[in-house]
């Protein structure tokens, strides 16, 4: 008798588990990101784009100028970049798109990259400023190598060139399945209650910066809780293998690698590598922030992209008018 109740308590506990986990599910993909707002407020208006397999994402392309086109880590939402197109768009041509959620058996690392090359055809952009966060980045160094003619100047914010478990061990990192279980799955009042407490300990893409609830917020109703956790690991699971430190040499084009120095997730090391295996390119920090200081500390962020911007841009235009009085 006593056997019986016990596996009836465990069918019990099984079917409370898989109704919960249903209803959790179904919550987050009920939920609509909010949209990028333009300066004035109004909400940037989006397109549907189509790749050549048939695949389609979710584009805002706006502004006037130079073209610049915004590249969006593991979560693969546009709406990352949603304190940095506002800005940019006053002053340049942007163009963000979700990455791609769907591939076929065949689709390799280079498939973002193949994307990132369609995308910047359909709209005639010319020669980017190509920005990459996280994954992004990695994206941004492979299209860099591949495809320099349509590279105007490159911005890595807390990048990798590979899938490293090596900082892993008894310290926050090792944290990490559990913030992003929490920020995930969990009812949003405990759910918000663990982010304060990852933002204190500087876990995964939370930090301790005054602006720490923008985080808490696109993490529970922009970024992770919106993109099903299979997505993101199919993303991160086509750099796996890859390295592309070894392609870093040959990138011409102007860059600049923005770090956050209390980013545990993606260690500043790995940043500092990046930046040195560049030839000239530019190091910075956005103090007291973490692996996504664009959206907890935007002001400072946006301030070393467009100081880097306005160097490099007046550099290259007096290169070019330079080389035609040469002629």
């Amino acid at each position: 008798m006593a056997e019986l109740s016990r596996v009836a308590k465990a069918a019990l506990a099984a079917v409370a588990g898989v109704a919960y986990a249903t209803t959790i599910l179904r919550r987050n993909d009920a939920l609509v990101r909010e949209p990028v707002r333009r300066a004035d407020g109004t909400p940037f208006p989006q397109e549907w784009f189509e790749f050549s397999d048939g695949a389609g994402v979710s584009v805002i392309h706006a502004g006037e100028g130079p073209a610049m086109l915004w590249v969006p880590g593991a979560d693969g939402v546009k709406e990352t970049w949603s304190y940095q197109l506002p800005v940019f768009a006053q002053r340049f041509t942007v163009l963000a798109a979700d990455l791609r959620a769907d591939f076929s058996p065949r689709d390799t690392f280079d498939r973002f990259v193949d994307d990132i090359e369609e995308l910047i055809e359909a709209y005639g952009t010319g020669p980017v400023v190509l920005v990459g966060q996280s994954l992004g980045s990695a994206i941004a160094i492979r299209f860099a190598a591949r495809f320099p003619h349509l590279l105007r100047g490159l911005v890595l914010a807390n990048p990798l060139a590979r899938v490293s478990y090596e900082h892993v061990g008894l310290n926050r990192v090792g944290l990490v399945p559990i913030s992003t279980w929490t920020t995930r799955y969990l009812p949003t009042i405990m759910g918000r209650a663990a982010a304060a407490l990852w933002c204190r300990a500087g876990v995964w893409i939370y930090d301790d910066s005054p602006g720490r609830e923008r985080l808490i917020h696109y993490a529970l109703w922009a970024g992770p809780r919106t993109v099903r956790a299979a997505v993101s690991g199919r993303r991160v699971d086509l750099l796996k293998g890859l390295d592309l430190r070894e392609q870093l040499d040959s990138i011409a084009a102007p860059a600049l690698v923005v770090k956050g120095p209390e980013d545990a997730y993606c260690p500043p090391e790995w940043a500092l590598e990046i930046a040195a295996g560049i030839r000239g390119a530019t190091y910075t920090t956005v103090p007291g922030t973490g692996h996504c200081g664009h959206i907890s500390m935007p002001g400072p962020f946006n301030r070393a992209l467009l100081d880097w911007l306005e160097e490099t841009l007046e550099t290259e235009e007096t290169g070019e008018v330079a080389g035609e009085s040469d002629g």
